[in-house]
């Protein structure tokens, strides 16, 4: 007993060191300050702004519902103790971390998993890059609501021993409802948050596999199962009434949203004339769109002038692509909602939802009228599939996952702040600072807000941290999944010849593998299709899963083998 408190001890004192040494170089990373970015950072802090002063997302119009407001209402209550919003940011994440690397001290019986786990995730080189950590942008609230999510996953369906499924609610109810309180917070913060669910399917099957006596307990299992899905429901459900409250729509997001899919999708059917990557809607389809519908010709002197020229601009500039004649399609949703604003139909919502039906309907009537100028009915943001799609998933996926390997190679670093003085005094103000400062003014130690030497020494040991941990990564990452698929292998010939499962540890790795394949493949698909998507701020989220697979799936093998071959070995 007395070796136990001790080694627990030891862990609890190993993390609580780590913390605070990540915590105090964190501190030396400023804010970079983006504030002419409307669509990203700008709009985060004025939504926060707006929910403060009583407004809620302020005067309704194209970008109200445009992202989701989890990380405006995070910044707000941030703003509200005078914290500075990256201590805050960094704070959770600790927590989480911690909560995280005790949970596999748990499922493993190891602290020296733990403690290696706590390590990596403590140091994540993301954290000290000025365009990922940095910035005031979701991401630096999402790795802590994935990794939360994931943890709480583990704690609910994977470490519960074998008993009645009515203890184990009687015993987890808490954790449920927060599993559930995450899922919807998780949900509000970003669009794509189905990435996460295969990794949530799988701890939930292995659960689920575990429960004797189905026939009697399945009411229990559904309760059971229902506890997180109505938490959650709650959350989303709260912010969607709000938005009806203020705006007259049921929604916490217009790109889920069925009309604004559907008038998507429905300009996005008008077959091209000559097939061009990247571009949904060129001129020639433009051209068809005018003559099948009214709703569409009210977006011509749009689409064909100067917000078509900007956004245009914006894709062809950051994508470097010239000669860039068209619309690219990261870019077109932005310009579609733009001319449908100039058009006046985003005076409220009610407006907005009846303009995307009614071009919806004549686009798709005049589809009717003409087959030929039509593939079928769509209603969705995906593009129109294209046969060399597969293959150029397949090739930017193996892309994005060695810049994950690799974690993009970037150094530790600040930034000069970008904008005007009036929005820079805006973020200042409500993220309680400090940002680095703008233009080309340089801290005494020639880089941006270092004032002394204290984060002189800051810098130079997040810099040699990040270079190790890059180092590791490159190799450690993929190695894992080399032995992962390996002990898959053994762990289903088990299942075959034992009718064994296989272990918990096994179902803790496969879940975060499965984290990590679903968003690399994700983000592949976007790199081939619409947008630059193979980058580090896109995949800031799955870094701590990248960092926590080696350790999970060394310990899980060593803990493994013995009892695995030894089930395989012939009688």
């Amino acid at each position: 007993m007395k070796n136990q408190i001790n080694s627990i001890s030891i862990l609890w004192s190993g993390i609580a060191v780590i913390g605070v040494f990540s915590l105090w170089l964190r501190m030396a990373f400023p804010i970079h300050a983006v504030s002419w970015a409307s669509h990203d950072d700008l709009l985060f802090v004025k939504h926060a702004v707006d929910i403060g002063l009583g407004n809620w997302l302020g005067d309704y119009n194209s970008l109200t519902l445009s992202k989701g407001i989890g990380y405006s209402l995070f910044m707000l209550v941030n703003h509200a103790t005078g914290l500075p919003l990256k201590f805050s940011e960094h704070v959770l994440y600790l927590a989480t971390a911690a909560y995280f690397s005790v949970t596999v001290a748990q499922l493993y019986r190891s602290r020296a998993a733990a403690l290696v786990c706590f390590f990596l995730l403590a140091f994540i080189p993301t954290a000290w890059v000025a365009g990922a950590g940095g910035r005031v942008v979701r991401e630096g609230l999402y790795i802590s609501q994935s990794l939360l999510l994931l943890t709480l996953g583990i704690r609910c369906w994977v470490l519960p021993h074998t008993q009645t499924v009515m203890s184990q609610i009687n015993r987890q109810w808490r954790t449920l409802i927060a599993l559930g309180l995450v899922a919807g917070w998780f949900w509000i913060t970003r669009e794509e948050g189905i990435w996460l669910a295969p990794s949530m399917v799988l701890m939930m099957g292995y659960w689920l596999l575990r429960q004797a006596d189905w026939r009697l307990q399945w009411r229990a299992i559904l309760g059971f199962l229902s506890i997180p899905l109505l938490a959650s429901s709650l959350v989303v459900l709260t912010i969607n009434t709000v938005n009806y409250a203020f705006y007259g729509t049921f929604r916490n997001n217009d790109f889920r949203s069925s009309d604004y899919q559907a008038g998507y999708g429905a300009l996005t059917r008008i077959r091209h004339d000559n097939w061009q990557r990247y571009v949904l809607f060129p001129k020639d389809a433009r051209e068809k769109a005018y003559e099948m519908s009214s709703a569409a010709r009210e977006l011509k002197p749009f689409f064909d002038g100067n917000v078509g020229q900007h956004w245009l601009a914006a894709g062809c500039n950051q994508t470097q692509t010239s000669p860039c004649p068209e619309i690219l399609s990261g870019w077109f949703m932005w310009a579609l909602r733009d001319a449908v604003a100039h058009a006046g139909h985003y005076n409220s919502a009610r407006d907005s939802r009846a303009f995307y039906s009614r071009l919806s309907a004549e686009i798709d009537e005049g589809c009717k009228q003409r087959p030929r100028d039509c593939l079928p009915r769509r209603k969705t943001l995906l593009p129109p599939w294209h046969v060399g799609y597969v293959g150029d998933t397949l090739e930017a996926s193996l892309a994005v996952f060695q810049t994950l390997s690799t974690l993009g190679k970037i150094p530790a670093h600040t930034q000069a702040s970008e904008g005007d003085n009036k929005h820079l005094a805006l973020f200042d103000a409500v993220t309680n600072g400090t940002l680095t400062p703008a233009g080309a003014s340089n801290g005494a130690w020639g880089e941006h807000t270092l004032k002394s030497p204290r984060d002189h020494l800051r810098m130079h040991w997040a810099q040699r941290l990040t270079t190790w941990i890059t180092t590791l990564s490159t190799y450690a990452l993929p190695s894992a999944f080399v032995f992962w698929v390996m002990w898959s292998a053994v762990a289903g010939l088990q299942l075959l010849r034992k009718r064994v499962l296989p272990p918990a540890a096994w179902w803790v790795a496969s879940a975060v593998a499965a984290g990590i394949v679903t968003r690399v493949v994700l983000l592949g698909f976007l790199e081939a299709t619409s947008i630059p998507s193979n980058n580090m701020l896109y995949l800031f989220p799955l870094v701590p899963f990248s960092l926590a697979m080696p350790p999970l799936v060394l310990w899980g093998v060593l803990r493994s083998l013995p009892h695995l071959t030894g089930q395989l070995k012939p009688r």
